[in-house]
């Protein structure tokens, strides 16, 4: 089937779905998702031919919103919630743990496997350095940043297990005010093990975004070559960790539609790489997947959806994609009833109508040929 739905999805939006990222393991069919209804699913989408029959691996009650969740192995992985906790979710037993806490809502969280350390990020302006593998001593590191953190992803994470890099692992953490900082993941692991001060934990880079706007989604590219970014403003910046390359960065509109007269203009709330193609994803609040070549900077294929989209993933092969509909909207508020929706004639979101959507990706992530 080029497409179909995951059953039991979660009633309130979707902040994240993350594939296992190992190809070769017996559990990269599946996939969690994370949920403003306060829970991480684990949904296996492999072994059934009936795709109403994908089964609910695991439930992961929380205390609140589940803004982020990541693989740590095949067994464990880490969740970020909204009650400022950093949780261990066990995928064989149901377990859960609290690693520690913030002192605001945690907003993302990434296991670096180069480093064997979780990176959480939260509103309170900080990111906090764990290692789930020592349990006298999970918290490792408090490291203060200048603003809050909105979005932020590791580039080792898109590498397939035990693969081997030259390029340094590195982690983008992308805040308020357009502040961007790239932090070089082994200097911090080496900085924790010589016991360094504090200015051992700078960043490696400080940058300011290119979009000007409150900024929604970054994403590492899987040559860890780059990275992107996305904001509210209907905005793509497409950049590159050597300074060399300064002037082949680049930014551009998309995720715009006019209405009446009026160009709209939704936010991108999540993207995602394709592991084999380095194309990708942007998932938008006009209900519109689109599907993007940044070498020839040109969109490969749209898709639209019934609802406004909050999340988008790859599995680890490229072969499938899982996006996320049902995102809230302004106009859901503002306009109830029958007409509810947002301006374009976009379905609503919000409780109720969140769907989670599967594709056949191998295909229609493939770049066009280029002249």
């Amino acid at each position: 089937m080029s497409e179909f739905e995951i059953p039991h999805a979660p009633t309130d939006p979707v902040s994240t779905v993350v594939f296992n990222r190992d190809p070769s393991s017996s559990r990269a069919s599946q996939v969690l998702v994370a949920s403003w209804d306060k829970n991480v699913r684990l949904y296996d989408l492999g072994g059934s031919a009936n795709p109403s029959s994908i089964p609910v691996l695991q439930t992961f009650l929380h205390e609140a919103a589940v803004l982020d969740v990541c693989w740590i192995s095949d067994d464990l992985a880490a969740s970020a919630s909204l009650d400022r906790r950093v949780r261990l979710l066990n995928l064989a037993t149901g377990q859960t743990m609290v690693l520690g806490k913030h002192e605001a809502a945690v907003c993302r969280v990434r296991y670096d496997p180069s480093t064997r350390l979780l990176v959480s990020g939260s509103w309170d302006a900080s990111l906090k350095l764990w290692d789930p593998h020592v349990e006298s001593s999970f918290l490792r590191a408090t490291i203060p940043l200048p603003a809050k953190v909105f979005a932020m992803d590791t580039t080792s994470v898109h590498l397939p297990r035990g693969a081997a890099v030259d390029a340094p692992s590195r982690l983008v953490v992308a805040m308020a005010q357009r502040h961007i900082h790239v932090f070089d993941m082994r200097a911090l692991r080496d900085a924790l093990d010589r016991g360094a001060g504090a200015e051992a934990y700078a960043a490696e880079q400080k940058r300011e975004s290119a979009l000007k706007f409150m900024l929604r989604d970054v994403r590492c590219m899987p040559n860890g070559t780059g990275f992107a970014t996305s904001s509210v403003e209907g905005r793509i910046a497409v950049e590159f960790f050597d300074p060399r390359d300064a002037e082949n960065k680049y930014a551009f509109k998309c995720h715009r539609k006019e209405v009446d007269g009026v160009d709209v203009v939704y936010p991108i709330n999540a993207m995602a790489f394709h592991p084999v193609y380095g194309t990708f994803a942007s998932a938008g609040g006009d209900a519109h997947l689109a599907l993007w070549d940044p070498v020839a900077k040109k969109r490969i294929r749209q898709f639209a959806y019934p609802s406004p989209l909050s999340a988008v993933t790859f599995n680890a092969a490229g072969d499938l994609m899982v996006v996320a509909s049902g995102a809230e909207n302004i106009e859901d508020a503002h306009h109830p009833g029958p007409d509810a929706g947002e301006v374009g004639g976009i379905g609503p979101g919000g409780h109720g109508n969140v769907r989670l959507h599967v594709r056949s990706a191998l295909q229609e992530a493939r770049p066009k040929m280029r002249e």
